[in-house]
């Protein structure tokens, strides 16, 4: 018998996977079966309709014949040359560059200095970048006044809501949880004043010990939450003390939890496994107050990432529940195991007493698969209506192929991914009820909605191949030739209705620049674009925490226990855009607990889009050839939907309405009703 592999499948129905599974696991004649008793490694109790199985080549294929699966691949999750360097993940352009009552400076363009005033008293304290103050309102304060696009603005901060109640995970590659923007421990500036915090900030987390830092781990730190019982029975063997004073899982414990029924309480005992990598440790992907994550890398793009969600000064969200999870670091869990991580999370935690329910749950996503290498000599394209063209490959592309990367992704661009067990392990973390906020990517690509001419665009390797048999690889994962549909994780959730007619699930943020564009507010030259971009945010020179990155300007080292010298960076990409949609998404959901994927996407819909006497539309291209595609700034016939605090009534799912004061009111922006 030829070697065995590790496969994934997936059936269509619950009912099939049973019947697949039990025909596996016994000797059987049955058509397109296996003939033998095959192992199963997995079975996936968690998920319905998909587990691992050993299986030889031959077998894998001859179950492809069988119409009750629905997708059958190597199991990525156990193979290293399927796991994609973390670093080609990030969506964050090459160029590595970076809230309160009363003013506060708030800077649009926080790479204009290498060294800004040191913000340990004065002007500077609490100091943020133009992802707040931007979103506070309708228009661009900046062009609205008629300023410079680098001047820094002295302003109060206005915002209804903090994410208060609600779980926001940053799943990255990592976070440095000892940043001074991550802690609640400040205490004096050095005149022996105090340092002002946010209106009505909390600090601490979910975890008994009355921490000092505020994030949390969800694979190290979620299974005391989910199931404290299980810990305070054995506190001395199951639990520790983290550098901050939070009581947290030892990490072998909270692998133990996740991974055997026989290391939880008996309500929790058949939720099915996950396996922990032993490089998944506090020491490697979190640090503290006196050590950085051990990998250089680690963290180095989830510090920032962090802080634009839910910082103390830097984040819309800054009473959220903070959660982090290394996704796809060098320590990190893996893609497809932190998807079923976040959804188990998500589904078994405890209900919040206050409200009689659970609370939401979205996860913030600054990653993306593509590749640089799809097309080759004497491959074809169709676009629209035309025939089917061939082309020279790299080098000879039509405009609507060559520009895309060019400005900010090194030629590379993204393709509709097959479904496989990373799409469908994703389906199911959105059909949870997690919220899934993803950056769109930085390869000025085109993405286009369904019923769009271009939504069917795609390249071949022969001119009669179809868009469905197209196919190509990212990363070692088959997909598609298309050109202009949401690639992944962006196309997560997609559904094809009885009309073929496909939606998604994901809110697919694009990003804004801090420079002007013939003195408009614009989208940043590298920013994918489209009608298929959901919103835009405040991307390019935010100002964030900084791990690794250029320093952009000290942060005071008002924090008992600090060893480490601590900065400020400027962080761009819609890397950075994608953490401070979900930060301030993290705020609606506040006052709409009961809000699915579906509400906040029309939530999101209905706001008001940008005039263009106020923003850069730039003009549609609408041929394969045409120069304009090279206009990076061209929205190429999407809408300007700028993320802003947009009309809502703000209520409770229990039904009583939050009464923050009589009435108020922002100019361009949101209108709140109260009821008594």
């Amino acid at each position: 018998m030829s070697e065995e592999k590790y496969y994934q499948l997936g059936t269509h129905t619950s009912e099939q996977f049973v019947e697949i599974h039990d025909l596996l696991c016994a000797e059987t004649s049955e058509d397109n079966i296996p003939d033998r008793e095959c192992v199963c490694h997995d079975d996936k109790i968690h998920s319905p309709t998909r587990g691992t199985f050993l299986l030889t080549e031959a077998e894998a294929e001859l179950l492809k014949n069988d119409v009750r699966i629905k997708f059958i691949n190597i199991d990525y999750s156990m193979y290293d040359e399927y796991t994609p360097p973390p670093e080609e993940l990030q969506a964050i352009r090459p160029e590595l560059v970076q809230r309160y009552s009363g003013n506060i400076q708030n800077y649009r363009e926080f790479a204009v200095s290498d060294t800004l005033p040191d913000p340990a008293g004065g002007s500077e304290v609490n100091r943020t970048g133009y992802q707040i103050y931007r979103h506070q309102q309708f228009l661009d304060p900046w062009v609205d006044g008629a300023l410079a696009d680098n001047d820094v603005v002295s302003a109060s901060i206005s915002q209804y809501g903090s994410g208060k109640n609600i779980d926001v995970i940053v799943a990255d590659n990592g976070c440095w949880i000892g940043h001074p923007e991550f802690q609640n421990n400040v205490i004096v500036e050095s005149d022996g004043s105090a340092i002002e915090m946010p209106a009505g900030y909390e600090g601490g987390n979910l975890l008994p010990g009355d921490g000092t830092c505020d994030i949390l781990d969800v694979a190290l730190d979620g299974p005391y939450y989910i199931d404290p019982e299980w810990f305070d029975d054995d506190p001395e063997a199951r639990l520790i003390t983290r550098w901050d004073g939070t009581i947290v899982p030892t990490e072998d414990e909270a692998r133990n939890w996740w991974f055997s029924s026989n290391n939880r309480s008996p309500q929790f005992a058949g939720i099915g496994s996950i396996i922990l990598s032993t490089n998944y440790t506090r020491e490697n992907v979190q640090g503290s107050n006196s050590a950085q994550p051990i990998p250089f890398n680690e963290g180095r793009h989830g510090t920032p990432c962090g802080a634009l969600t839910y910082g103390r000064t830097q984040g819309w969200a800054y009473n959220a529940n903070k959660w982090m999870l290394d996704l796809y670091g060098g320590s990190g869990i893996g893609i497809e195991i932190g998807f079923d991580l976040q959804k188990m999370f998500h589904i078994y935690k405890p209900i919040n007493p206050e409200f009689g329910t659970k609370n939401p749950t979205i996860s913030s996503n600054s990653w993306g698969y593509r590749a640089s290498d799809k097309g080759a000599a004497n491959d074809w394209y169709h676009f629209r209506e035309d025939a089917p063209a061939q082309y020279g490959g790299s080098g000879a592309e039509p405009a609507f192929i060559s520009h895309m990367g060019v400005t900010g992704d090194t030629g590379r661009w993204k393709s509709e991914m097959k479904t496989n067990s990373l799409t469908t392990a994703l389906d199911e973390l959105i059909d949870s009820g997690v919220l899934f906020v993803v950056a769109s990517g930085n390869s000025n690509q085109k993405q286009v909605n369904y019923g769009h001419p271009d939504f069917d665009n795609y390249i071949s390797v022969e001119s009669d191949t179809t868009l469905e048999d197209s196919t190509y690889n990212e990363f070692g994962v088959v997909v598609t030739g298309t050109t202009n549909r949401r690639g992944f994780p962006q196309q997560g959730g997609k559904t094809v209705a009885e009309d073929n007619s496909v939606s998604y699930k994901t809110i697919n943020v694009g990003a804004l620049d801090d420079d002007y564009n013939l003195g408009l507010e614009a989208k940043v030259n590298y920013s994918d674009r489209g009608n298929g971009i959901d919103v835009y945010a405040a991307a390019d020179g935010t100002l964030s925490a900084n791990k690794n990155y250029t320093n952009r300007g000290p942060r005071a080292d008002t924090y008992p226990g600090l060893s480490l010298a601590t900065f400020d960076t400027d962080f761009s990409g819609t890397s950075a855009a994608c953490p401070v949609t979900a930060g301030f998404l993290a705020t609606i959901l506040e006052h709409n607990r009961d809000w699915t994927y579906l509400e906040l996407k029309n939530w999101i819909a209905n706001l008001d889009v940008q005039d263009p006497s106020n923003f850069y539309y730039g003009v549609e291209s609408t041929t394969a050839t045409s120069a304009n595609w090279t206009d990076y700034e061209s929205l190429e016939g999407g809408d300007a939907r700028v993320l802003y605090q947009g009309p809502i009534d703000a209520r409770f799912i229990t039904g009583q309405r939050q009464v923050i004061r009589s009435a108020l009111s922002l100019r361009n922006g949101i209108n709140l009703r109260f009821n008594k």
